[in-house]
């Protein structure tokens, strides 16, 4: 199947905090591995992409920093030694614990990674201090939604990365068997989950032990519903900025999604039930659907290899393509101190083709590119989630938070509350709010 790269119709970001899906770390705080860059030759022309040879033959050295260890990029540097033979890149792994600090303080003293792996809230924190060079002539090179998170004053400042995305993975065997229809929109997808219930098996396996799966589903209603449309769209920018709150705009919103609640789809009792658990239950055929991304497809199906599996979009109350919870892994920023910044550029440009972003792509199977251009086929297991991927529609609201956006958790961890029954609707926002009030105002 072949999948049409993301051109998302809204902004979209991988959280702070939240890389599940993007990569993969070690115990470790700080590595640094060097990659010396040679051109390889080949005997096809097909299967490399002509380089030209540096004027020179110095190199000029630059450090690379990214919070995922380096397997994730492998293919990538190897990509980049080639196409980019006079230079040089020293690939610096720091844990994501350790990140921001680290980086921050490198920053502040006029020092730091030539090349900066860049959350949306924190390019946007770096690019208001003046401390990343602007990408506008590459940014244009990439879709609007994928460069917007990474925008600041009219200007890009960092390059998407590849894309994360997490939807509904559903047992096709379960669906079959029992002649389910697959719904198309939230009040079909609220009968179907019924229609499991009345034959005794679980619609929905939740580990809501984590905040995370609350707030993932229900941000996907509430982007469907509104964040989408015309008047949600600059929601995020408005709230970042201290203009208009949750309570009172979402309410309505969350009452409708909340059926999933007072329909017995999420139930208190799944609050004792962690992630894992929940994967194993739907990997063993004890319900019949279960909310996560690519990350998992590997432990699904060692678990139960015989189990065939397709993903669907969460959906609004109008049917449509549907959408997934999702958005760029990374943004690739330029240290506005850098000495060596027209190497850096050099490095940006090559991975700015459809070569460069395939090469970054095939340690990162399971997301799609921004680039203009850039298509990659994926496992069929995606194949429910074609039309979502093709309308571009994946978005992460919580990263258009900026300063703010590490409140995610507490929205996760008010609607567990609000779940419980431990307090209403209106209070789960406020509480909120006043979180990102709280950080907005640091």
């Amino acid at each position: 199947m072949k999948k049409k790269v993301v051109s998302i119709l809204l902004s979209a970001a991988l959280a702070t905090g939240i890389l599940a899906g993007c990569g993969s770390g070690n115990s470790e705080t700080e590595t640094t591995a060097s990659r010396e860059s040679s051109v390889k030759e080949s005997t096809s022309s097909e299967e490399t992409t002509e380089v030209s040879t540096a004027e020179s033959g110095e190199k000029v050295k630059i450090r690379m920093t990214y919070w995922n260890s380096e397997d994730t990029v492998e293919s990538l540097l190897n990509y980049l030694a080639a196409a980019v033979p006079d230079v040089e890149i020293e690939y610096q792994f720091i844990d994501n614990s350790n990140y921001n600090t680290v980086v921050d303080t490198q920053l502040s003293a006029g020092e730091g990674p030539d090349i900066i792996c860049e959350s949306p809230a924190s390019s946007l924190k770096h690019a208001k201090l003046g401390y990343l060079e602007s990408l506008d002539d590459l940014g244009s090179l990439y879709s609007d939604a994928g460069t917007s998170v990474y925008s600041y004053d009219g200007s890009v400042y960092a390059l998407p990365g590849i894309s994360w995305f997490e939807g509904i993975y559903y047992n096709k065997a379960l669906f079959e068997e029992n002649n389910i229809e697959l719904p198309k929109t939230f009040d079909e997808y609220i009968t179907v989950c019924k229609e499991f219930q009345e034959l005794g098996i679980a619609p929905l396996a939740a580990g809501l032990k984590s905040w995370e799966p609350m707030l993932k589903n229900s941000m996907a209603f509430v982007t469907a519903e509104y964040l989408s449309t015309p008047e949600g769209k600059d929601f995020g920018e408005k709230y970042r900025n201290g203009e208009t709150t949750l309570d009172g705009v979402w309410n309505s919103y969350l009452e409708k999604w909340s059926e999933m609640i007072t329909e017995g789809i999420y139930t208190t009792d799944m609050t004792g039930i962690d992630h894992d658990q929940a994967l194993d239950e739907f990997a063993t055929g004890q319900a019949a659907m279960f909310c996560s991304g690519p990350w998992d497809l590997e432990a699904i199906q060692s678990k139960n290899p015989d189990l065939e599996i397709d993903m669907m979009p969460f959906y609004g109350t109008q049917e449509s393509a549907g959408w997934l919870i999702g958005g760029p892994g990374c943004g690739f920023a330029v240290n506005s101190a850098s000495e060596n910044k027209e190497a850096a550029m050099k490095v940006l440009e090559a991975l700015s083709t459809v070569e460069g972003q395939e090469a970054f792509w095939q340690d990162n199977q399971g997301g799609s590119s921004y680039l203009e251009g850039a298509d990659f086929e994926l496992p069929t297991v995606y194949d429910g989630a074609a039309s979502a991927l093709e309308a571009g529609n994946v978005y992460c609201p919580w990263n258009e938070w900026g300063d703010a956006a590490s409140a995610h958790e507490t929205y996760g961890t008010e609607m567990q509350s609000y779940l419980l029954g431990t307090q209403d609707l209106s209070t789960t926002l406020s509480n909120v709010d006043a979180a990102v009030k709280e950080l907005l105002e640091k």
